[in-house]
């Protein structure tokens, strides 16, 4: 008989840390900046906090012309991230069927469904998607987050109201003079500030900010796609401060990770995604197809609208597919 080989694993010790009666690690500390407490102690919708009613309404007076720009890929039709398996798309029963005669005379109906994962298109990423160090944001027990009852905290159900406000477009590759950036190249702070000062526009407390590195567009239009996470350009984990300094809600890219997936030197792998999510309690958006309205606004010179990202409240979920809808 063929000797079956081990299966190799990692060694493996209980962690030093207690987790409290409210899923809590105790003596958990964040990295800096972070809004651990900010908004109570025990706060699960982290920066959404940011997007109060007055801010709504001021973002609704943005809206001049009514022209709508879909930021959202389509689901189905268009290739997912090898990490991610692409999306199902099945029929329960179909009106041709009724047509060839299985179904009472006159009457033909359709149904059908999708099975994806909820990351696999244009996305939000929930706070139960990433951790660091044992814990997520606020302090919650990174163990709360199980296979058999998903996110027991930090729920994408949180964000069931979803983003709604001013919008800020910085169009990086643009104002560098490029279709895209160049494979693994890192948006930092002074260039997300000279893009915003070359754009006229400021970036503001409670804002929902896209950065365009041009990425998406070309990586769609080629007939051969290699694997768009392996060189994508993204933001760098050095922009943090900048970002938190200007108390945005939420940070969307044109890429699938939003950070280049290598980490700088010295940086622990995907250093962006664990002080936005973990830290500032800052969600993420991947994927968004932002060109039409990156042209729109370079157009006229314009570039704040409002912004609506719907969220699906999928309950204990840790990331929903969006479809970003922005007026202008």
């Amino acid at each position: 008989m063929r000797e079956v080989p081990q299966a190799k694993f990692r060694g493996w010790e209980p962690p030093s840390y207690r987790v409290d009666e409210r899923g809590k690690v105790e003596g958990a500390t964040p990295g800096e900046p972070n809004n651990w407490g900010r908004w109570g102690d025990d706060d699960q919708r982290g920066t959404l906090n940011l997007l109060t009613p007055d801010r709504v309404a001021q973002a609704a007076a943005l809206v001049r012309t009514g022209e709508r720009f879909p930021l959202g890929l389509p689901i189905g039709g268009v290739p997912t991230p090898s990490h991610r398996p692409p999306v199902s798309h099945l029929f329960s029963n179909v009106a041709g069927d009724y047509v060839l005669g299985d179904a009472p005379a006159g009457l033909q109906t359709s149904d059908d469904y999708v099975m994806m994962a909820l990351q696999a298109s244009t996305q939000v990423d929930g706070f139960g998607h990433f951790g660091g160090d044992g814990f997520m944001y606020n302090g919650f027990w990174a163990g709360l987050v199980s296979a058999r009852s998903g996110a027991r905290r930090l729920g994408v159900h949180h964000f069931g109201d979803g983003f709604v406000g001013r919008g800020v477009l910085l169009d990086v590759a643009r104002h560098v003079g490029v279709e895209r950036l160049d494979p693994m190249f890192r948006v930092g702070p002074a260039l997300l500030e000279a893009t915003a000062g070359a754009q006229g526009v400021e970036v503001r407390s409670g804002d929902l900010l896209l950065v365009r590195t041009g990425w998406l567009g070309w990586w769609l239009a080629q007939d051969d796609k290699t694997d768009p996470v392996r060189d994508e350009p993204g933001v760098s984990a050095k922009a943090v401060p900048w970002i938190a300094e200007r108390d945005v809600a939420l940070l969307a890219t044109d890429t699938t990770a939003v950070e280049v997936m290598a980490p700088e030197e010295g940086e622990r792998p995907l250093a962006l995604h664990v002080a936005a999510l973990r830290d500032l309690g800052m969600p993420l958006g991947e994927m968004f197809d932002v060109d039409a309205l990156a042209a729109a606004c370079a157009s006229d010179g314009v570039w704040e609208f409002f912004l609506s990202i719907g969220v699906l409240p999928v309950v204990n979920g840790v990331g929903s597919p969006v479809n970003p809808i922005a007026v202008r």
